[in-house]
């Protein structure tokens, strides 16, 4: 069940240095003021540290009480904020009527479009910058990387094992607009947009998933572009790992990457502070295990 990026020999998993093949003299940055031996180097190290051990124990796919308040804590905000939302949209004398309706219905069509361009941005930046010390983030950035290396992972894990690490974060955003603000549009936006953007990531599960093992309902959801699809989301598995960071429906991929929009904005990153996103690393050729092993999580899972 393993396969080799590129034309790496394929030898077991277990006895290959992920970046055993890599030179880390490469950078997709060209120019005379950039070092690309020391660019690709320093990219090099920081690829390599992160992800860490593949786990191989089922019961760590398994979902915790504590994954589940998480979760439990994350859309519980957001079912109020669109509950406050409905509720003070009918609060005048007039109630909850068709100019209303029309409102909300815009506001989550919107937020729907714009969840899958968050989720964008978002993917990019965990990609690209940071590590496992960052504050707040540092396990999903690490998550990211590991997910590069062993894709197959995150097929197996249970609902809240796999979503509980975007579910803190949003909270700093949801609880303060539930505390502070009473515009039934902007409740409604944030409680659906934050609620997409934490449910990508079982979409993308999804999008690794085989189709024999999906629901016929999600199938059909990926094949009309409402969820993000295995073709699509493929595409992002290439090293540099450098585009179609888009996770919800994936209508923002083809804009954000021909449009050259991250490569414009990590050159303004880099001449503004020196850091290069770890996609400027060119020919990372790692081993990647696609696939689960026969009969993982079998009897736990």
């Amino acid at each position: 069940p393993f396969r080799a990026r590129l034309s790496a020999p394929t030898r077991a998993i277990a006895d290959v240095d992920p970046m055993s093949s890599y030179d880390g003299t490469s950078c997709v940055l060209t120019g005379p003021d950039v070092d690309r031996r020391s660019v690709g180097e320093e990219l090099r190290a920081q690829i390599k540290a992160m992800g860490g051990a593949q786990i191989m124990d089922a019961r760590d796919f398994v979902s915790t009480p504590a994954q589940r308040a998480q979760c439990v804590a994350l859309f519980g905000s957001c079912a109020a904020l669109a509950l406050k939302g409905l509720v003070f949209a009918s609060a005048d004398d007039a109630g909850f009527n068709d100019v209303d309706a029309m409102a909300m219905a815009i506001t989550i069509g919107l937020a729907y479009w714009t969840s899958d361009l968050g989720t964008g941005i978002f993917h990019w930046s965990v990609d690209n910058y940071g590590s496992k010390d960052t504050p707040l983030l540092g396990g999903v950035i690490d998550a990211f990387q590991g997910h590069h290396k062993y894709p197959w992972t995150i097929t197996k894990r249970q609902f809240a094992n796999n979503i509980h690490k975007t579910c803190l974060a949003p909270l700093v955003f949801t609880v303060p607009t539930l505390l502070f603000n009473d515009k039934p549009t902007d409740l409604v936006f944030v409680g659906v947009f934050t609620s997409l953007v934490v449910l990508s990531q079982q979409f993308h599960a999804w999008s690794h998933t085989k189709k024999s093992e999906l629901p016929e309902i999600v199938m059909q959801a990926q094949d009309l572009g409402v969820f993000v699809s295995r073709r699509d989301h493929g595409q992002h598995h290439k090293s540099p790992f450098e585009g179609h960071y888009c996770i919800v429906s994936g209508y923002w991929n083809p804009i954000l990457d021909n449009s050259g929009f991250f490569r414009k904005l990590e050159k303004v990153i880099y001449n503004q502070t020196g850091i290069a996103p770890r996609c400027w690393s060119d020919d990372v050729d790692f081993f990647v295990q696609e696939d689960a092993p026969e009969g993982f999580g079998d009897g736990v899972l």
